[in-house]
């Protein structure tokens, strides 16, 4: 009796032993075990006010169609920190790999654009897209003038009103209006403009300014390649990058589109800061539509002037300031093309200040600038010539290429279009290894920085998703050539699409060719 009363408890234990494993492998691996009932979907998805203040007390709840969820945040203007509410039939919900919880995830939902369900098992899985809009409260600025703006050389007076919806108070002011630009203020329907205050206000949140550019960004269908450049120019540390944001115009109460405003480009207090006898010249193709400019005797490039002011007579032609510029600007070609232009002393390096060089030719070299601004800057007399700001960005990332077939054709490569070492000043600048070294040096840190570039972007897309699809109602230009772009993708969403990913198909080839240079150069 007793032996077998011994049997039976240990043939008890060992059912609760063998339970109990069994038990903690369920536990520990319920992804082994496939539940056939349950059926991957979400129900509802959104953002409630309560977890998210930027939504200003209105919940914003998805539309959801099919494997996509379609959402518009009233007054939103960044996605970068969104806790979502939703609900449905999963073990898991993951974005961008990582499990979120309802209510309380905090998720940067300008990069993450899909959601996954997730069974018991991983390999069970159902993905939904994201399409989440701000909505189209993006500041408003209207120009009234007593008649259309034709010119681009005199001013007209101008009532300004700018809504400036998040950033600050709005506010009507008297100032003057013109239009701006070269070729594009006359070649194309939608003109970008200039507009000047009588007192400095501040306008997008920006510093207090009297002068405001407003560009129409017309031969840029995806409406963000100046916010790539800015971006990236900030990225790279050069010295200035004028100040942007989207605007909806209205020009003598009419819709125009959306624009970019942003600072202009001038001598000011925290904008381009040089002293009494200093110079801003351009490098201007459109030179002799200009008052004033000079030819350099050694490459003939011709320089306008951007302070000393022409208009009020500050500088004059052949005055002691006119002089003085010109001949540092031949002294600083010769020293390029002399036999000691490697000396730091004696050569290139006593007239240009070098990193300011570096930064600018990165900027555009990266971004495949076919038809930038030339701006250089001397600070003072006996000071270093510097190069900035990096400016015009609309044939850029892709969009136009100048090469063998002109204006119409694509090179089988792509990505290399321009190269602006071979350009300018550049040549003789990569032929000394300091410099090489120089550029190579930067790009390493400029490499580190660059998804502050595609955060801005991705920030600016979102703030401008409604807004651009009233531009393409008023310019209906989407699915037709305008300028000297090389494929028509029938979209504002191809045509980001296509500038992000051109843009990170240079970032590959840039860096193996400035490798290449600089292992040469050694």
């Amino acid at each position: 009796m007793k032996s077998f009363k011994a049997i039976k408890i240990a043939c008890l234990c060992l059912s609760f032993v063998l339970a109990a494993a069994s038990c903690q492998e369920k536990s520990d691996g319920p992804d082994d075990y496939v539940v056939p009932s349950i059926d991957l979907k979400l129900d509802t998805f959104g953002f409630l006010a309560v977890n998210n203040p930027l939504l200003d007390g209105e919940d914003a709840w998805g539309r959801i169609e099919g494997d996509t969820v379609y959402i518009d945040c009233p007054g939103v203007t960044s996605l970068n920190q969104m806790i979502p509410t939703f609900s449905g039939s999963y073990v898991k919900v993951l974005v961008d790999g990582v499990k979120i919880t309802p209510g309380q995830s905090v998720v940067n939902f300008s990069k993450a654009r899909e959601v996954v369900l997730q069974g018991y098992s991983d390999s069970k899985t159902k993905k939904y897209s994201l399409c989440i809009r701000i909505q189209n409260l993006i500041p408003k600025v209207s120009l009234r003038t007593g008649s259309e703006i034709t010119s681009r050389t005199e001013y007209q007076t101008a009532t300004v009103t700018v809504t400036n919806y998040p950033y600050d108070v709005d506010f009507t002011a008297s100032g003057k209006a013109k239009g701006r630009g070269n070729a594009t203020f006359l070649s194309y329907p939608k003109k970008s403009y200039k507009f000047k205050l009588d007192e400095s206000r501040k306008v997008c949140g920006f510093r207090k300014n009297r002068d405001w550019v407003l560009l129409a960004e017309y031969c840029d269908k995806s409406l963000m390649r100046t916010t790539y450049m800015n971006a990236l120019s900030k990225a790279a540390g050069c010295e200035w990058t004028p100040e942007s944001a989207h605007v909806e115009l209205y020009l003598n109460g009419s819709y125009n589109g959306v624009y970019l405003l942003t600072e202009q480009v001038e001598e000011a207090n925290h904008k381009i800061e040089i002293s009494d006898d200093g110079f801003i010249i351009e490098d201007d193709n459109y030179y002799s539509w200009e008052p004033l400019y000079f030819r350099t005797s050694l490459y003939g490039r011709p320089y306008t002037f951007k302070y000393p002011d022409v208009s009020d007579g500050a500088i004059t032609k052949n005055d002691d300031n006119y002089t003085y510029i010109k001949t540092f600007m031949d002294e600083m070609e010769a020293a390029l093309r002399s036999g000691d232009f490697q000396d730091p002393e004696k050569g290139y390096r006593k007239y240009i200040d070098v990193p300011s060089f570096v930064r600018w030719y990165l900027v555009m070299e990266l971004l495949s600038c076919q038809d930038p601004n030339f701006f250089y800057v001397l600070p003072t007399r006996g000071a270093r010539l510097k190069m900035y700001p990096a400016w015009d960005a609309e044939w850029t990332l892709g969009n136009a290429y100048a090469g063998p077939g002109g204006w119409t054709s694509l090179p089988s490569d792509f990505e290399k279009m321009e190269n602006w070492r071979k350009k300018r000043y550049f040549p003789e600048l990569f032929r000394d290894p300091y410099f090489v070294e120089q550029v190579y040096l930067t790009w390493q840190e400029l490499k580190g920085n660059l998804d502050s570039v595609r955060d801005a972007v991705a920030q600016e897309t979102e703030t401008i998703r409604l807004a651009q699809e009233d531009n393409f109602k008023k310019w209906d230009i989407l699915n037709r050539y305008v300028s000297v772009e090389q494929i028509l993708f029938g979209s504002w969403e191809k045509e980001l699409e296509y500038a992000a990913s051109w843009f990170e198909k240079r970032i590959v080839w840039f860096d193996s060719y400035i490798s290449d240079l600089y292992d040469s150069s050694r």
